[in-house]
């Protein structure tokens, strides 16, 4: 049970993380052209590609893909609740608030492995690979706010850190808010 458990929260998570990687490549405007880029379209394109001929977008709210990653939370925290807990009914009218805390807490997770991959590449690649681009072009309009506030000391940009301190104050915002549910997700 604890393989089937580990198993399918692995899938749903990184389900999750390509939808959130669409919804934010989207508003970002990242470089389509990227290899990673189109990987990700591709991969969620059969499922949001027709959803959308049904749900158009709002402007430039991406409805179709709103609601896929809000099912695709609302399935996570079912299956976590019911297979990772013992009491846990299998469903209540409050997981669908408990969904968007789902979709945040997995937001801050994606975030905090996007700026550490960034640092741990820039150390190796400096910059010279499309791996780099996209996850600079995915962090910058977190860091660049903080970099104007507090610059460099030398070589050392200490942004990427503060901006990981606010992301650990954050979660424990949620722990503090959900409890064993934040933790559990």
């Amino acid at each position: 049970m604890i393989a089937l458990f580990f198993l399918g929260k692995t899938i749903l998570t990184f389900s999750l993380y390509i939808l959130i990687l669409r919804l934010w490549m989207q508003r970002i405007r990242v470089n389509f052209y990227n290899p990673y880029t189109q990987f990700i379209v591709r991969i969620t394109q059969p499922i949001i590609g027709p959803l959308r001929r049904i749900i158009p977008s709002i402007g430039k709210f991406d409805t179709a893909t709103w609601i896929i990653l809000y099912i695709v939370a609302l399935i996570k925290l079912i299956f976590v609740l019911y297979i990772g807990t013992i009491n846990a009914p299998i469903w209540s009218i409050s997981y669908l608030f408990f969904a968007f805390a789902v979709i945040a807490h997995e937001v801050g997770y994606l975030l905090f492995w996007l700026l550490l991959f960034r640092a741990i590449l820039s150390w190796v690649s400096r910059g010279q690979s499309i791996a780099d681009e996209l996850l600079s072009q995915l962090t910058e309009p977190l860091v660049a706010p903080i970099r104007r506030i507090v610059p460099p000391i030398g070589i050392i940009d200490i942004s990427f850190m503060i901006v990981v301190f606010v992301l650990i104050f954050l979660n424990m915002l949620g722990i503090d808010a959900f409890g064993n549910l934040w933790l559990i997700l």
